[in-house]
């Protein structure tokens, strides 16, 4: 945690000092944007994710997840994140009469035929 805000610090003080041009190191650009920009910036972010872009920086730091609207509601302002659902289980299909019957285990019984399987998902690490 804290060397992600050693990191925002330092692009933030080093963001707001000078930028690259192709002669090297120069002052910052004339004119500079206008604060519109980063005032649709802001309503964007909220209208998307119901988050600031300071929510997401202060979740990004602290790995959870942070809403300012959430917070107007009397909710907690920063939350750990939902885990994530089990994976379904292992599905096994033999062709009958009218429709296939699928079942979670083998089923090995009389001339049933194996349409096929579908495994259970494994996780991404």
């Amino acid at each position: 945690m804290v060397r992600r805000f050693i990191i925002l610090a330092g692009l933030l003080i080093v963001g707001g000092c000078a930028y690259m041009t192709k002669n090297g190191i120069a002052d910052a650009p004339k004119p500079l944007p206008s604060p519109y920009t980063f005032f649709q910036l802001e309503a964007f972010t909220l209208i998307n994710t119901h988050k600031t872009v300071g929510d997401h920086i202060v979740g990004w730091i602290t790995g959870k997840d942070c809403s300012s609207p959430r917070s107007e509601r009397g909710e907690e302002y920063c939350r750990d994140w939902p885990s994530r659902p089990p994976p379904p289980p292992q599905v096994y299909c033999y062709s009958s009469l009218a429709k296939p019957s699928c079942y979670t285990q083998p089923y090995n019984e009389g001339n049933d035929h194996l349409l096929g399987f579908v495994p259970a998902s494994t996780p991404i690490r």
